[in-house]
């Protein structure tokens, strides 16, 4: 081998290796959080079943958003939430949509749901989950309506839009689709929603919903969304709104009383720049847990490894 020879293989292997960091650099970063495809374990965690208590002054509960990779983001998050409940149990979970990327939620239900959330499923944990856009796509159609079908078997849903109460709180769980926001079906569920909350008597009043009606985040707020929905949270009394869809962790500052929160971040991670009505706005994987005792909810996200990334206190007579 002539020096000249020598010098290209050289030069060609130094290329290859600064190519191969940069691809690193690049690829593996957005691989990790932006699409969470690389397989991880379950939680091997085994949970005290029923745990939790409720009174009529107290629950605690939990939210996520955004799950249905069925990667290690997703374990890594599940598990976390399996070792909040053995800190302090709940009963309640609060999952603001998107159960299955990349495929039907009838082919994937047990990678997504089932083998990451086992733990909490099998001490009696039940999850009330809003119809995300990867069940529906924002167009009404067949194979969207078999989505919401399937999603709806599966979990303790009584409708595409419904309430439950559980001790001091009511959970308002919405549909927040075009359809049924701004579209067609959106008078029924305006409607149900003002009668729902006159009828209420919970002294804590908290939706949940996929598209949010404020975000920080690349694509912003779903204004649609808050037009239709924020004069009835007010006049209704909702304290706290529960999102997903943008994959990171936003609290607002409260919005003539209500605090707005996106917790979607259950598997992937997207940018987000604190805005003017942020209180925090955070790029990570996380998900959420809340103590209601008395006239005080408690609330705290908590990231991957378990690190809390956020605390705030809502009064039940704050304005």
């Amino acid at each position: 081998m002539t020096r000249r020879h020598l010098i290209v293989v050289l030069a060609s292997g130094a290329l290859l290796i600064l190519g191969s960091a940069v691809l690193l650099q690049v690829a593996y970063p957005w691989a990790r959080w932006q699409e969470d495809f690389f397989p991880g374990s379950p939680p091997e965690v085994t949970l005290e079943r029923r745990a939790w208590t409720v009174s009529d002054d107290s629950i605690s509960f939990a939210a996520v958003g955004d799950t249905g990779s069925g990667g290690r983001n997703a374990m890594d998050i599940a598990r976390q939430m399996a070792i909040a409940y053995d800190e302090r149990p709940f009963g309640t979970v609060l999952h603001a949509g998107d159960v299955s990327y990349y495929g039907s939620i009838a082919d994937r239900w047990k990678q997504v749901f089932v083998t990451p959330f086992q733990p909490l499923l099998e001490a009696g944990v039940e999850f009330h989950i809003a119809v995300g856009n990867h069940e529906y796509e924002e167009e009404a159609s067949a194979a969207a309506n078999a989505e919401i079908t399937a999603l709806l078997e599966r979990t303790a849903a009584t409708g595409r839009y419904y309430s439950v109460r559980r001790g001091p709180a009511e959970f308002f769980v919405l549909d927040s689709s075009t359809p049924l926001v701004v579209g067609t079906g959106a008078d029924d569920q305006l409607q149900w929603l003002e009668s729902a909350l006159r009828r209420s008597t919970a002294p804590w009043k908290i939706a949940l919903l996929h598209h949010p009606p404020y975000s920080s985040g690349p694509r912003g707020s779903w204004l649609q969304v808050r037009e239709a929905l924020e004069p009835i949270f007010i006049r209704g009394g909702i304290q706290l709104v529960v999102a997903g869809h943008d994959h990171f962790y936003e609290r607002t500052r409260p919005q003539e009383g209500v605090v707005y929160v996106i917790s979607g971040a259950g598997c992937k991670r997207s940018p987000v720049e604190p805005g003017e009505l942020s209180a925090v706005a955070l790029e990570t994987l996380q998900f959420m847990v809340f103590h209601i005792d008395g006239s005080t909810l408690r609330g705290q996200a908590l990231d991957q490894t378990g690190k809390v990334v956020d605390r705030f206190v809502i009064r039940e007579d704050a304005s």
